[in-house]
């Protein structure tokens, strides 16, 4: 029985991924490269680590850590214009009243996180969340083991849902449940390929979800 649920939060609980395609075209116009014309573009390009995504629309090593600085500045600056993913707040009060315990775990840097959780005070019910230490997003396996090291959590009744595939190797490290959700920052197209469980939208997730118990 499902007792534990590891949430992403960029692109899983909150629906920035329209913002992310207009703000990764106002960095490529900073450096004079091609923009990306639509969704479908970002999501052929997006992956982890942020850094390999950098690399894929032009943007290298050498001007990584400075191009970053500048995505995530004018992130944090407009961000609050990003609404929640439909069905966010049904399906996580939906598993608080089956006393289901719930955290954010993800590659945003944790103060940013914070901030963001704070300016959104919908999920005051979860474990305090976790996040790295700096913005280039890089891998959040072992914040996620730590995670369940403290936690108590056991393996078999934990769930993982996130909307990348990164989110599924976490789950995979962690010996836990993942279900992958359509909508967030990888296509339908790349969550299928990988073999994961994959739900159309987050009712469906809580619906698949409700299958495991």
């Amino acid at each position: 029985m499902i007792d534990h649920i590891i949430w992403d939060w960029n692109g899983t609980l909150l629906n920035d991924v329209e913002f992310g395609l207009q703000l990764a075209n106002w960095l490529l116009r900073q450096y004079h490269l091609p923009e990306m014309p639509d969704l479908a573009a970002y999501h052929r390009k997006f992956t982890f680590p942020i850094r390999d995504y950098y690399r894929a629309i032009g943007l290298g090593d050498d001007i990584f850590p400075e191009a970053a600085v500048k995505w995530m500045n004018k992130y944090m600056a407009e961000e609050h214009v990003c609404p929640l993913q439909p069905g966010a707040l049904e399906v996580t009060r939906l598993f608080q009243e089956k006393g289901m315990r719930q955290v954010i775990i993800s590659a945003s840097k944790l103060s940013n996180l914070k901030k963001q959780l704070e300016e959104r005070p919908y999920f005051d019910f979860f474990d305090p969340p976790r996040g790295l230490g700096d913005i280039y997003a890089g891998s959040k396996m072992d914040i996620a083991l730590d995670w369940m090291k403290n936690s108590g959590a056991k393996n078999d009744s934990t769930l993982l849902i996130g909307d990348t595939l990164h989110d599924r190797e976490v789950a995979q490290a962690i010996g836990c449940r993942c279900i992958l959700v359509s909508g967030g920052h990888q296509s339908l197209n790349t969550l299928e390929s990988s073999g994961a469980v994959v739900a159309k939208n987050l009712r469906d997730a809580a619906r698949i979800a409700g299958s495991l118990e």
